[in-house]
């Protein structure tokens, strides 16, 4: 019947549906389909439209030829969205991240191309003599909508109860249903016009237009174009003042004919930016410039941890780096962990590199990001920086990846495919022969012990670039302000810093990882805490909202007047976060110009660069922040860092909060004094004396390493064993908890042959969310493929005899155990 057949993966997401299915092509598409294209096809008994991913192509089939059903329609005019690489690397995350290959495929591609199937209800003929009252109103109701309409929204028209009504219709042949295929392509296109070439009608248009003078705006028309042969619309009304009217006009006369071409949108404009050159490197930037040089020219290349100081030049050796493959006629992809370091990272390399270099995230529209992509896959990028989805860009030879912080949490994906962002680098870099190069000041401990241990290249930089020294830093006692009578969120030497540092005219960044004005609201004669009821966490006071916000589910409430338990107006507002920060900042220093960046400043569109470039130009002396100022910025004239709370992190309920407190609080006070000017650090603590703040004060990476591996190997955790998450989650508490006790007392039993170690069951450290309960168990052992054996045997055997409504969650050395 066909003479080619495709494997195709469903966009499905379901992991019964998770598998090959072969189709028939018909003679129209054997041209246009290849592996990693997209394709609509039939599934299920319905038949429904569905969007696939060919996976393979095939002369033969092993299904019966009658039961073979034809691809409908071939996608993105025959070209793939998948590279083999990334064909490959989505198996590679499909093993490791427990989930469908068709969620890993739909993580790879572009954001926005997925299609979307609707149904329709389409009027077959009326014979009002065997219609019901009912009947006929929905008919004549479709009828003035031209006889079809969106099925969905017939059904909303007419409520519930002419469900069945409308079903009638369909078996009584009047109503047909049928399914349509939608995607937006979001392509941007430029409308041109030029002369007609029949000179007898541009003549007597010319000749009309100079005897009327109301034609004013046809003899601009026709005069420019006289002149220049071709212009875009939008070039032609700015130049000549008038409106569509009269290009209309000669457009419909055929005086004017239109051409519309297709154009990828810039992220940037070139003319904003100086060009730069490279710097000459220090004797240690050469030393690790040749170390990286010389792994990347092995063919099997170990990844390298860069290790270097805060201000020691890391962004130039990336630069240098790149510019070598760039000269092989390779691509680079560099990654940012946070939106907020994009803008000076992106300066840096547009400077150096010019139009090869080109930017992705989140904040950008949708079709910014596509024509991003569909510039990697054309040839026309060679560099590609932004957060971790970079990486699935379609380059055809990548030669580097770079992960600029690579110790940040955020390279975690905390949505399905929960991957590892420095994993799926790891791997794809073996894929491509690419060398991949993890930088920071703070590596995360598994890396550098990989280091030490010779399974990675360690590369170190002790000394800042410009040979100024690392910031003077100052441990306050916040114990002791309190005993002092100083209950300002500001220590005495703090404010006395700021107060120096104003009078200099230098800049000062103050850091506090919560946003927000107060950490929760609560009533004073009965204790209540105002709390979310989706997820059973206190909500947070936004002061210039006015508003109570989860900052896990996002709701939102009203501040209530009166308690809502005891009806009592002692409602009072506890904690501190970077809103009443600002509030404490303005009145402790009324003159001076204050600007604060988080998650609720940094919401639109460019907002970070904005903030970034003010401070920059010194319109700013203050600059207030949570996490995305703490890290990879780089302001001359900024001589004092203030971190508020800096044990925050060390409440977190993980294994790895000593490890980012100390993250935070180096490459927080890294910010101070990384010019020519000295820099200074205070850092506000409840706990002075803890190992984290004592060496991040001392900026003494190794001393911090030494302490903590020896209490990971004494606690078993990572790098000394192997983690497993298995989250149970429902909208049942009692079914939720009954699993997760089911599947320990299966764990138990069987864990001394698997050589495994069982944490017993427990509420998750964030116990609901969204309105679902969840429950955790831990599960140890340093042999991985036995653990990775053991726990999908039990969970399955537990999972066959659960409820429909619980879901099981599974996470191999999980980062984020919330």
């Amino acid at each position: 019947m066909y003479q080619t057949y495709v494997q195709v993966i469903l966009a499905v997401t379901h992991h019964k549906v998770d598998r090959i299915f072969d189709y028939g092509v018909p003679k129209q598409w054997e041209a246009s389909i290849c592996v990693g294209g997209r394709v609509i096809v039939p599934f299920g008994q319905k038949n429904v439209r569905t969007e696939g991913y060919i996976m393979g192509i095939s002369t033969e089939t092993k299904v019966p030829k009658q039961k073979i059903k034809a691809v409908l329609d071939v996608l993105d005019e025959g070209r793939p969205v998948f590279t083999a690489v990334t064909l490959e690397l989505a198996k590679r995350m499909k093993q490791k991240y427990f989930c469908t290959l068709s969620q890993c495929l739909q993580a790879i591609m572009p954001t926005g191309i997925r299609t979307k199937n609707i149904w329709y209800a389409q009027l077959q003929y009326v014979d009002t003599t065997r219609l019901t009252e009912q009947e006929q109103e929905v008919v004549a109701y479709l009828e003035q909508k031209n006889g079809t309409m969106p099925l969905q929204d017939l059904e909303s028209s007419f409520g519930n109860r002419y469900q069945y009504v409308i079903q009638t219709l369909k078996e009584k042949g009047i109503l047909r249903f049928q399914q349509r295929t939608f995607q937006n392509k979001y392509k941007k296109e430029t409308r041109y016009v030029t002369l007609t070439e029949d000179t007898a009608v541009l003549s007597q248009a010319i000749e009309k237009a100079q005897k009327e003078k109301r034609l004013l705006g046809q003899r601009k028309i026709l005069a420019i174009l006289q002149e220049v042969k071709r212009i875009s619309i939008e070039d032609l009304k700015q130049k000549t003042g008038v409106t569509q009217s009269p290009i209309q006009t000669l457009l419909q006369k055929g005086v004017l004919v239109e051409e519309r071409e297709q154009q990828k949108r810039d992220v940037f404009c070139l003319e904003d930016f100086q060009p730069s050159k490279p710097f000459t490197p220090t004797a240690e930037q050469k030393q690790a410039l040749e170390q990286m040089l010389a792994e990347r020219k092995k063919e099997k290349k170990r990844p390298v941890v860069l290790h270097g100081v805060t201000g020691s030049g890391k962004t130039e050796l990336y630069m240098q780096l790149v510019q070598e493959v760039l000269n092989d006629g390779k691509q680079a992809i560099v990654l940012v962990p946070e939106i907020s370091l994009t803008p000076q990272i992106m300066e840096r390399f547009i400077s150096r590199f010019g139009d090869v270099v080109s930017v992705t995230h989140s904040r950008l529209s949708v079709g910014e990001r596509l024509d991003q992509w569909r510039k990697a896959r054309d040839g026309e990028i060679s560099v590609i920086i932004g957060a971790r989805s970079a990486l699935f860009l379609p380059f055809s030879n990548v030669g580097v990846i770079i992960m600029d912080e690579a110790h940040e949490s955020s390279y975690y994906s905390d949505i399905t495919p929960k991957y590892n962002a420095r994993d799926v680098a790891k791997d794809l870099a073996e894929l491509t022969g690419a060398l991949l190069v993890m930088g920071s000041a703070t590596p995360d401990l598994e890396s550098y012990h990989k280091a030490i241990m010779g399974e990675y290249l360690l590369v170190e930089l002790k000394e800042r670039a410009k040979g100024n020294v690392l910031p003077h830093t100052t441990v306050v006692d916040m114990r002791k302000e309190l005993e002092e009578g100083n209950r300002s969120a500001f220590s005495r030497a703090l404010q006395g810093a700021i107060r120096e540092n104003l009078a200099q005219k230098r800049q000062t960044m103050l850091f506090l990882n919560r946003r927000g004005y107060a950490t929760f609201v609560s009533c004073r004669k009965c204790g209540e805490a105002m709390t979310c009821p989706d997820c059973n966490v206190t909500y947070t006071y936004h002061a210039k909202e006015n508003i109570l916000l989860c900052h896990y589910c996002g709701r939102q409430e009203q501040v209530p007047k009166h308690c809502p338990v005891c009806g009592s107006s002692y409602i009072r507002y506890f904690g501190t976060g970077t809103q009443k920060i600002e509030e404490e900042t303005k009145r402790l220093f009324p003159d001076a110009k204050i600007l604060r960046m988080d998650l609720d400043t940094t919401s639109q569109k460019n907002s970070h660069a904005k903030i970034l470039k003010k401070f920059g130009k010194g319109e700013a002396d203050i600059l207030i922040g949570t996490q995305m100022i703490a890290k990879g910025h780089d302001f001359p004239n900024v001589t004092l860092v203030g971190i508020l709370a800096a044990d925050l992190a060390l409440h977190a309920n993980n294994y790895t909060a000593a490890e980012n407190c100390f993250q935070l609080v180096t490459q927080a006070a890294g910010r101070a004094g990384r010019d020519t000017l000295p820099g200074e650090v205070y850092i506000q603590t409840y706990q002075p004396e803890h190992p984290a703040i004592q060496t991040a004060a001392a900026q003494d990476y190794e001393g911090f390493y030494a302490q903590e591996i020896l209490l990971r190997r004494a606690m078993e955790y990572p790098p000394f064993t192997n983690l497993f998450s298995v989250l149970i989650t429902g909208e049942k508490e009692q079914e939720v908890v009954e699993t997760a006790q089911k599947l320990w007392a299966l764990m138990e039993h069987f864990k001394e042959r698997a050589g495994c170690t069982v944490l017993s069951p427990s509420p998750a450290a964030l116990p609901k969310f969204r309105g679902e309960y969840r429950w955790r168990v831990l599960v140890k052992c340093k042999d991985i493929q036995r653990l990775q054996s053991f726990v999908l045997y039990t969970v399955e055997k537990v999972q066959k005899k659960s409820s429909k409504t619980v879901y099981f969650h599974l996470a191999l050395q999980p980062q984020n155990i919330v």
